[in-house]
């Protein structure tokens, strides 16, 4: 007969204090839950990354991109009602958007940290549309409230998002970030114009050349062959000398005279140093602008009608005498010349004369 197994009932104690004390501990949980989750954000704070330098996108944007999905009141909604992943979709669904995080920290302050798309290029397509490009290939729309100037690209055909607007869109970027990063390039060219996809022209800002640089393949060399040129023709004989300049080629620059051409007078010209004339041209510009801008200001500010002044010529009551020169001939000059000696000589005579003869009222 087997035996008995005896109960412990210190065992039992254990195990009914385990349950009572797990119990508590759930209960615990889900009525804190339950209190955090009634509670309700107390302040709403947006920070956009670059926001002094870039105005993009504004705080108010963001807070309307945050409520727009479910069209709550953030501040009176509680939290557990509040789709914050939800919100950060939204955020991230806006093309001048970067990146977005949205939280709720232990504060109860709902936080929404922001970075917006800094744009490196302006894009003018054949139908005349514009948009701006970033770096990450993404299409910015142009703003209406601000404007950003960067490098302009123009005649930019048609992309989608497929491989070969992908790959335009590359090659574009690497040529600008390229000619950005150069004080010189950037300074010097003003416009890229598309020929086609993966051919490109250089417009400068000095010079009238018409600088086709072909696709991006072997970029540092073609522009390395243009700086010289640049530097030891250009530079000795004038900017006007030739109208186009070919960079598709590999260890040369073939250039075209442009007709009619005079070489530069000016021996300043010649020996001038193009980079500071391309620094004096933008410095003058801008001085310029300034100069025009404030007058404009003082002259609405003013609000002075211009009074037009009318010249009235009266003609002279004394009347003009005309003189006729003619020229003489050989022999009544010498005729003159001897008649003007006797002349001179009697009245040298008269003068000794009239030297001799006593003053009466003198005496």
């Amino acid at each position: 007969m087997a035996e008995k197994r005896k109960i412990s009932i210190r065992k039992i104690l254990q195990m009914v204090v385990t349950l009572i004390v797990t119990s508590c501990c759930i209960t615990a949980m889900i009525s804190a839950s339950k209190i955090e989750d009634s509670k309700k954000v107390r302040k709403i704070a947006v920070h956009i990354k670059n926001d002094k330098k870039y105005h993009f996108i504004e705080q108010q944007e963001i807070l309307d991109l945050a409520i727009k999905r479910d069209q709550v009141d953030l501040e009176h909604t509680p939290i557990s009602k509040l789709d914050i992943h939800g919100m950060e979709q939204v955020i991230m669904a806006d093309p001048w958007v970067a990146n977005a995080q949205v939280y709720i920290d232990n504060e109860y302050v709902l936080q929404m940290y922001v970075t917006q798309r800094i744009p490196v290029a302006r894009v003018f397509d054949r139908s005349n549309r514009s948009y701006y490009l970033d770096t990450t290939l993404s299409i910015m729309p142009v703003s209406a409230n601000y404007t950003y100037y960067t490098t302009l690209i123009t005649n930019m055909p048609d992309v989608n998002n497929d491989n070969a607007g992908w790959a335009v869109r590359k090659d574009i970027i690497t040529l600008v970030r390229k000619l950005q990063t150069d004080s010189f390039w950037n300074a010097q060219v003003s416009q890229i114009i598309v020929d086609s996809p993966g051919m490109y022209e250089l417009v400068p800002v000095l010079g009238d050349q018409r600088i086709i640089l072909g696709d991006v393949t072997r970029l540092n060399e073609k522009l390395d062959n243009l700086f010289i040129f640049y530097k030891n023709v250009l530079n000795r004989i004038g900017w006007d000398k030739y109208e186009t300049l070919d960079l598709r080629f590999s260890g040369q620059v073939v250039a075209t005279p442009s007709l009619p051409y005079k070489g530069p007078t000016d021996k300043a010209v010649v020996t001038m140093n193009w980079i500071n004339s391309i620094l004096e041209t933008e410095a003058k510009n801008d001085a310029e602008n300034i100069v025009r801008d404030s007058v404009k200001a003082e002259a609405k500010k003013a609000q002075v009608t211009p009074v037009k002044a009318k010249l009235v010529i009266k003609p002279s009551k004394k009347p003009v005498k005309k003189i006729k020169y003619v020229m003489p001939d050989k022999a009544s000059q010498k005729g003159n010349d001897k008649k003007g000696k006797n002349t001179t000589d009697k009245n040298k005579g008269q003068a000794k004369g009239a030297k001799k003869q006593p003053d009466k009222k003198s005496h």
